[in-house]
């Protein structure tokens, strides 16, 4: 596998699998992780072609001059399939916030792809119209009050404190970490935009992030998380009722079950992806 591709004019950088299966399948990171997350289940896709891109300020990517906004994240997707110049169908694949924002893709360029996998995130996040103000003023400050990080002696350190906070494996925490920190003057620091942390001012309303559901035209697929789930059952009900055609599928593992499951994850996109191409 490729792990140190870029795009220098995007400033994206980005893993693949070579393969020559008839399809591509284009996978998002969550937010906080980077493309590295993937490598568990692309090793169980061996005869797939994949590409993993760090979304900007995560991975390897370059930093945003400015702040980062949910919509920005899809106009980078834009120009990297654009890009990546792919002559064979594409599914889009995204785990957490690369799951809200591949729901937000197929909706407004559905004429690029062939499907949608999102894992355990179905999107994009929404607010209801009356919060609008009160998020907006949090957010704002949040701003003001950023604070900055230093870094740290042992790299094992990361790693162990990666791997409590979203119940990895110390093996599958390495694959996020070491993506995500470069060393300097001996200590070690991470790579990630500290502008990250930062809430995105606006959100869609309801009914917005509605119609973006309702405007995916092909059959998609939701895997979910059925041990510490993040998505509760109302709200997958709610959101697949959006959906002209979504399967909802669920796999034990936690949020990143596609790190801690992945063979099982792999056995339902197989199946599902037998369907569309």
């Amino acid at each position: 596998m490729n792990n140190s591709l870029s795009f220098e004019n995007l400033g994206l950088s980005y893993l693949e699998q070579p393969a020559n299966s008839p399809y591509c399948l284009v996978m998002l990171h969550g937010w906080m992780d980077n493309a590295a997350s993937f490598t568990p289940l692309i090793k169980q896709l061996d005869a797939v072609h994949c590409i993993a891109v760090d979304f900007p300020g995560h991975g390897h990517s370059a930093h945003r001059q400015g702040h980062y906004h949910f919509v920005d994240y899809v106009d980078d997707v834009y120009g990297f399939l654009a890009e990546l110049k792919l002559s064979k169908p594409i599914v889009l694949l995204g785990h957490s916030l690369g799951a809200l924002v591949a729901t937000t893709y197929a909706a407004a360029f559905p004429e690029q792809l062939v499907g949608l996998v999102c894992i355990d995130g179905i999107g994009p996040l929404s607010i209801n119209e009356q919060a609008t103000t009160e998020h907006l003023a949090k957010a704002i400050r949040q701003r003001h009050k950023q604070k900055h990080t230093k870094g740290f002696a042992e790299l094992n350190y990361a790693i162990k404190l990666r791997a409590k906070t979203n119940g990895l494996s110390e093996d599958n925490s390495r694959l996020l970490v070491e993506r995500a920190v470069m060393q300097r003057d001996g200590r070690w620091y991470w790579r990630h935009d500290e502008k990250l942390k930062l809430s995105s001012p606006l959100r869609f309303s309801e009914l917005q992030a509605k119609n973006i559901c309702q405007s995916v035209p092909f059959a998609s697929l939701l895997i979910a998380a059925s041990e510490f789930p993040l998505l509760t059952p109302d709200y997958i009900a709610l959101r697949q009722s959006w959906f002209s055609q979504l399967e909802t599928q669920m796999v034990s593992g936690g949020h990143h079950l596609h790190m801690q499951n992945p063979q099982a994850v792999a056995e339902r996109l197989r199946a599902y992806i037998k369907t569309i191409v």
